[in-house]
Parts: structure tokens; C-alpha cells; sequence
């Protein structure tokens, strides 16, 4: 990746949650663990393109019994990769923005970050309400054009007048719209294997600790590149 870095711009890093910060997806467990089994028949009409993933994902959540009280003892077996929680000081510590974008369930991300200590400076997801123990789920981040997702991940790439520098991290078919649009991107599972059909250009990852690696790395050839063009004093 080549960046002008006379600009100062700001590293902005957007990350996946589910599969990615989490060692499995936590809203599949909350379906398994609590809802009706029905919500698979709904997951079967969305594989066959019956319906979109707002349609899939709302049905669902509202099939989840217990409320969020039943929620909140499940995620007990949720947990981080681990380490994560160590890659976002370090992000910290480098001045990185970082932000957390899914298309699960926010109050159960900023359930588990407050759990874990980790603050991030922003989360976006879907929005996870409770009325007398029903929960439903709505899209403050949805778009009603083209894209189908409770999340436009892509959206959040999209240009704001201050130079930056976006590093995608992800796993899943919801990060398959914003590949083509990181700066830097970091890329397993699903995603990997759709880049590599697209010949979208990815960094392969197996932790948190390995792109720790990759950007320390692309860190130093950039201040090495600074330097070379730094003006004499």
C-alpha cells in the first residue's frame, strides 16, 4: 500500500466482531442456545435469497426467549480471542482510531467489551431493544438502496474530508462489500477465500497478534519512507 504521509492521516482501524474479535459467532450461539427452533427454517429461506439478512436476523431475534437476562447468562461462554484485548492498547498506544462494526447485535458487544475492560472508540451495529422480556432488533445503520446487510460496512469507508488511512479486519460474507475499499485489509475464512476468487489484494491472519506484526511492520517502512523525503533542515 502506498500513503503520502505529509498529511498526518489518521490510522482508523474497522473491525468484524463475530468470528473475529470472539472465537465463534455469538449471535448464531444466542440462536442455538435460546430461541425456537424455528429460526433455522428462516436461516434456510435467507440461504436460498427468499429474503434479505435485516429480514433473517429480525425474525430470528425475536424468536430468542428469556430477554436480555437469558442473554447475559449465555454469554458466560463467549469469549475473546485471545489476543485481542492486548492488540487494542497497542492500537491505543499508537494513536489508531478504533472502531468495532457488525452486523450482530450491539448490546451484546458493548456487554462483552465492558466485561473484558476494552474500550474502543466507536461500535457500530445493529441495535438490540427489550420490551417485557421480547427482544427485537432494528438497523440505524442499514441503507435502503442496494445493500441488504443490517450494517453498510462500506458506508463507514466512504470519504469525510480528513486523510485516512482505513485498515479492515474481517472473516464473513458481511465484510465482502468493504474489501475492495480498505486501504489495508486483513482477511480469513470466508472473506479470504472470496478475495482470492475477486483478486482482492488481503493480508491472511490467524490472531490479533499476527497483524499486530504486519502493521508494525508497514509502520516502519513508512517512517522510513518520511524520512527519505523529509526536507533537509
Amino acid at each position: 500500500m502506498q500513503t503520502k504521509l505529509n498529511k498526518a492521516p489518521v490510522v482508523e482501524i474497522f473491525c468484524d466482531f463475530d468470528g473475529t474479535i470472539t472465537t465463534f459467532d455469538s449471535t448464531d450461539f444466542l440462536l442455538e442456545k435460546l430461541a425456537d427452533p424455528s429460526w433455522h427454517e428462516i436461516e434456510k429461506r435467507w440461504d436460498a435469497g427468499e429474503i434479505n439478512s435485516r429480514q433473517c436476523m429480525g425474525s430470528q431475534v425475536a424468536l430468542i426467549k428469556g430477554g436480555w437476562k437469558a442473554v447475559e447468562a449465555a454469554l458466560s461462554e463467549v469469549h475473546f480471542e485471545p489476543t485481542f484485548v492486548d492488540f487494542v492498547s497497542w492500537c491505543k498506544d499508537k494513536g489508531f482510531v478504533f472502531n468495532v462494526v457488525s452486523d450482530g447485535l450491539d448490546r451484546v458487544i458493548h456487554y462483552l467489551l465492558a466485561r473484558e475492560g476494552v474500550k474502543v472508540d466507536h461500535v457500530f451495529a445493529n441495535r438490540l431493544e427489550e420490551v417485557d422480556d421480547n427482544l427485537s432488533l432494528h438497523f440505524p445503520y442499514a441503507q435502503e438502496d442496494n445493500c441488504q446487510i443490517g450494517v453498510c460496512k462500506c458506508k463507514l469507508l466512504e470519504p469525510d474530508g480528513q486523510p485516512k488511512i482505513s485498515v479492515v479486519i474481517g472473516d464473513g460474507s458481511s465484510d465482502f462489500c468493504w474489501a475492495k475499499e480498505a486501504n489495508l485489509l486483513f482477511a480469513k475464512s470466508k472473506l479470504a477465500k472470496y478475495c482470492n476468487e475477486q483478486s482482492i489484494q488481503y493480508n491472511p491472519f490467524d490472531s490479533f497478534l499476527s497483524i499486530r506484526a504486519t502493521l508494525e511492520s508497514w509502520l516502519e517502512k513508512a517512517s522510513l519512507t518520511e524520512s527519505l523525503h523529509a526536507s533537509p533542515s
